[in-house]
């Protein structure tokens, strides 16, 4: 299941959250799968806890860059919502997640038929989250792109579309 991210040589300690939403579980599975993104790009969710998810894919054709990786903007995809999602299941009820701002390292070429994106809170905040996410092969192949993502917790608008 869940490991630590690896960054160089040392392992980010796994904090251990609790939910402020007791329906969090469903709450995020139910966001995800409004997301026609993650529908598109074949993402599913595989894991889900208090500050954690896991998702996985296997790219559909045309989705490569020239030389024939997975695109970069799929693997930025991919982390982004784990970061997201992880932040989500710590939100309190009747709150929105959006990412104000991320920082990807792509660390090798995303080559490959199935990925693992992993999103981990580092800190959760009133209205900033950070959270840290991995992409790998597979769940313990090696990590090819990091992700650190801040995430803004929003309350839900109460009518009418987000402005």
């Amino acid at each position: 299941m869940w490991q630590p991210i690896l960054v160089g040589e040392s392992r980010l300690p796994m904090t251990t959250f609790s939910p402020l939403d007791p329906s969090y579980e469903e709450k995020v599975r139910a966001s995800f799968a409004q997301q026609a993104a993650m529908a598109s790009l074949g993402i599913e969710m595989v894991g889900l806890g208090p500050g954690w998810i896991e998702l996985a894919f296997e790219p559909p054709p045309g989705f490569t860059q020239q030389d024939g990786y997975v695109h970069a903007g799929v693997v930025a995809t991919a982390l982004d919502s784990a970061c997201g999602y992880a932040a989500y299941s710590l939100s309190p009820p009747n709150t929105a997640v959006l990412t104000s701002e991320y920082k990807i390292n792509l660390l090798r070429p995303a080559a490959g038929t199935s990925f693992v994106a992993r999103g981990v809170v580092i800190k959760a905040g009133r209205t900033l989250t950070v959270s840290q996410g991995e992409l790998r092969t597979n769940s313990d192949g090696p990590i090819l792109a990091i992700m650190t993502g801040t995430i803004l917790l929003a309350p839900l608008p109460t009518e009418g579309p987000p402005t």
